[in-house]
């Protein structure tokens, strides 16, 4: 057991997106800081590893990046690793379904946005003429929440009554906005509300052609941040310590002063700012003035599955799955540059609610049978090795009325903070809105 105390400028809990964020900043302007991070490894929901026994490079969950992830890109450019995100020129998004019929989403680049959207969407081959006449009353309603909070009546509202409400079509909505809406809020439009949706799109077509563009890290998540930020943060004087859970707030006189971890380390700080997510900041031993609504938000999680092939089945970056329990497929070897004779595969089912409690064979089942219906060739292909991974607690579950209890970044009590994705942004909970919140909360840290 620990009993010495280590101190801090500022503590942070929680060693992913959010709290490193934090960190560099604040290191970067001479403050020493100590994350504590509960894994053995820093990354929080966000990290990847080597597989022991093969050569799997694996993550606890693809991310896709966008152009408008500008809080992201500063983070990645002060630490020196915006080189390994790359943000596509194009807007393309290729779609299978079974059967191996195909379409694309292909916005041209030289209309200023959202006209490109636009475009892109009346392409759609799927969709009739018909039903592209919904996109009139579609852009109205967006251009009209273009700024400022998202009124309660959209907010109460899931994604699919938003969108139905609207006029359009259940096959327009499942051939485009369907795959939007889970691949940024990760959970299913029957579920999610419509003002993380309209969050989403109002940055992404609103702020820049570039904002609506899509991007991918060339390394795994590890490399593309942990490791950079943890070493800006050691050459500076502070730490990232692993494997390290904080219990428990120290409070004294109606000010937070420090934690102590589940094996009795305590350390002490000016400021404590938390990263955690809410699920796990609820089991600490808290003040009763932190204690409120953000602790009744619920999670949304991930399953995904890491495959190498014996041969290659696809070309394209990634590609959305229609009418298919898996929802998007990556192609690592293509991302990240492999020099394989095969092909490595990165699957994901987002809002896996149901799928989280199935067995890893039956997670391979069945995203193999729907690579098999989306993909032909992909029935002839085996599969070498094979990596699942769970996330029960992925991300934020971003039903009706979630909103409303997220607390603001900088929020909290005397010489505490919160952070973290799960924080009211402005935005879904995505790795932008926790890198918006560390970098929030630390410039209010710097400037008093």
């Amino acid at each position: 057991m620990g009993s010495a105390t280590e101190r801090a400028d500022v503590l942070i809990l929680g060693g992913g997106f959010s709290g490193l964020a934090c960190a560099v900043r604040l290191a970067q302007e001479g403050r020493r800081v100590i994350v504590l991070e509960k894994s053995p490894r820093a990354g929080g929901r966000a990290r990847s590893w080597r597989e022991p026994g093969s050569e799997l490079d694996v993550d606890n969950g693809q991310h896709l990046f966008m152009g408008c992830y500008r809080a992201t890109r500063r983070f990645l450019k002060t630490i020196g690793t915006e080189d390994r995100l790359e943000i596509y020129p194009e807007v393309e998004v290729d779609y299978a379904e079974p059967g191996g019929r195909r379409d694309r989403l292909s916005c041209p680049s030289w209309l200023p946005a959202p006209l490109h959207l636009a475009a892109g969407l009346l392409g759609l081959s799927g969709v009739t003429w018909r039903e592209k006449a919904g996109l009139l009353a579609f852009d109205q309603a967006l251009k009209a929440l273009k700024r400022g909070p998202v009124p309660d009546g959209v907010e109460r509202q899931t994604v699919r009554q938003w969108l139905t409400g609207l006029g359009l079509s259940r096959n327009f909505q499942t051939r485009f906005f369907d795959p939007a809406a889970i691949g940024i809020l990760n959970d299913s439009p029957e579920v999610a509300s419509a003002a993380g949706f309209v969050q989403a799109l109002r940055v992404m077509f609103f702020t820049g052609r570039e904002s609506s563009r899509f991007g991918l890290a060339r390394t795994g998540l590890s490399e593309l941040y942990v490791d950079a930020a943890r070493e800006f943060v050691e050459k500076r004087g502070g730490r990232v310590v692993s494997g390290a859970k904080a219990a428990e707030l120290i409070e004294e006189s109606g000010r937070v002063r420090g934690a102590v971890t589940d094996q009795g380390a305590r350390y002490e700080a000016e400021h404590v700012v938390s990263a955690l997510p809410p699920w796990d900041l609820k089991k600490m031993s808290l003040p009763a003035a932190l204690r409120g609504p953000w602790e009744e938000l619920l999670a949304a999680p991930i399953v995904g599955a890491t495959l190498r092939l014996d041969r290659p089945v696809m070309t394209e970056r990634f590609v959305g799955l229609l009418g298919a329990e898996t929802h998007w497929v990556f192609n690592k070897t293509r991302i990240h540059g492999l020099n394989e004779s095969g092909q490595t595969l990165s699957v994901v089912i987002s809002g896996a609610h149901t799928a989280v409690a199935w067995s890893p064979e039956k997670i391979l089942e069945t995203t193999s049978r729907d690579l098999a219906a989306c993909l032909p060739e992909f029935a002839q292909a085996k599969v070498l090795t094979a990596k699942v991974v769970k996330e029960p607690f992925a991300t934020l579950s971003p039903v009706p009325g979630a909103e409303a209890r997220r607390p603001d970044p900088g929020s909290g009590m005397p010489g505490f903070l919160f952070a973290g994705d799960w924080t009211r942004t402005g935005l879904p909970a995505t790795i932008e809105s926790a890198c918006v919140a560390g970098e929030t909360v630390a410039e209010r840290i710097i400037r008093g």
